[in-house]
């Protein structure tokens, strides 16, 4: 859920660029309104569905309990998307945030007959995102980079130590996360 809030942060405070705003609180109410988007609502959410037990615990082991988490989680991140896309927002995070549905939209396929690792799918974005990010505005910032996929293979392993995951779910998330981010965002930004 972090994912959308750590490439907007990343990006407006990390990352120099082209764009300036007239207010300098206006990249600190973009990553606010958007961990209040795309974290806090669907935490919320997951809270609302525990407590009236349609889902068993937050960590949402089963992957049936995964759809309704997912549906409502991309009808929160729609909302931001249009609310965002009226705004002085960069492109670039206007166009992660719709990746960031694409992305949750199938994961909500795939989890109808698979279960796939939302997690390795959320990290993956950032560094497909960043990747495009770097590549496109030319700038030298290799070190986040780094991190992102250090931060990947960390996450992915973790997963697997837990038993949350088999290989293939952790590999087919972190690709298909990193695909969607990347293809959309260099597409649309090239």
């Amino acid at each position: 859920m972090m994912m959308v809030t750590y490439a907007a942060a990343i990006y407006l405070f990390f990352m120099p660029s082209d764009f300036g705003f007239p207010d300098n609180d206006i990249p600190l109410r973009i990553v606010g309104m958007l961990f209040i988007c795309t974290v806090i609502l669907p935490v919320l959410s997951v809270l609302f569905m525990l407590r009236f037990g349609k889902i068993e615990s937050v960590q949402m082991e089963q992957q049936q309990e995964r759809n309704w988490p997912l549906l409502q989680s991309a009808i929160i991140y729609v909302g931001a998307y249009y609310v965002l896309h009226s705004r002085v927002v960069p492109i670039f995070i206007q166009l992660f945030l719709l990746g960031s549905i694409v992305g949750i939209l199938f994961s909500l396929l795939v989890n109808l007959r698979w279960k796939i690792s939302l997690h390795m799918i959320g990290i993956g974005g950032l560094c497909g995102g960043i990747s495009v990010a770097m590549l496109l505005q030319n700038v030298g910032a290799p070190i986040i980079l780094s991190v992102c996929f250090l931060i990947a293979g960390l996450l992915g392993t973790a997963r697997l130590y837990l038993h949350a995951h088999s290989p293939a779910q952790i590999l087919a998330g972190f690709t298909a996360g990193f695909a969607i981010e990347f293809l959309l965002l260099f597409t649309m930004l090239s």
